[in-house]
């Protein structure tokens, strides 16, 4: 028995109901949104532990894979998916615990840019491998091949909701 048998049971009844009901396309959403919300649940109790979220994290981790540990403001919003005032109060409590240093832009005064400090760098590299043991423990017995074709279907799934 798993935490989805019940949601299994309601779309099973919806299909009697409907019987139209794309009962597979509904289940796979349902699905990947139960497994996002039980692996976000993990990787927030793990990062609490070092006084982060995972947005906060990600955040860290966008800056550290960037050309010069920096990114404009709106850049790391939409790299994180969060929006703007989200991101705002998140880099508020990142920038005071010293992980990064908010400035206007040189080009565009109305610009900020974010950067990842030294003690940014080092938290994210403190955590990954609590980050990584979560995603590992996730994909767990999944082989290479399986893990391409999930990649490629999610691409795909993602470029069919981003069409004009």
């Amino acid at each position: 028995m798993t935490s989805f048998d019940s949601t299994d049971r309601r779309i099973s009844r919806c299909v009697e109901r409907m019987p139209d009901y794309p009962s597979r396309l509904v289940t796979l959403n349902r699905l990947s949104y139960h497994l996002q919300k039980r692996t976000q649940d993990l990787l927030n109790a793990a990062m609490k532990a070092h006084g982060l979220t995972t947005v906060g994290y990600t955040a860290l981790m966008v800056l550290y894979g960037s050309d010069n540990e920096t990114q404009r403001a709106s850049e790391l919003s939409e790299a994180c998916s969060e929006k703007p005032a989200n991101l705002t109060r998140i880099c508020d409590d990142l920038e005071r615990q010293g992980f990064i240093k908010r400035r206007f832009s040189v080009e565009d005064r109305r610009s900020v840019v974010i950067s990842l400090t030294a003690a940014g760098r080092r938290r994210v590299e403190q955590v990954a491998p609590e980050y990584w043991a979560i995603l590992h423990r996730t994909y767990d017995g999944i082989p290479d091949g399986d893990l391409e074709q999930q990649e490629a279907m999610l691409r795909q799934q993602l470029q069919n909701i981003e069409r004009d």
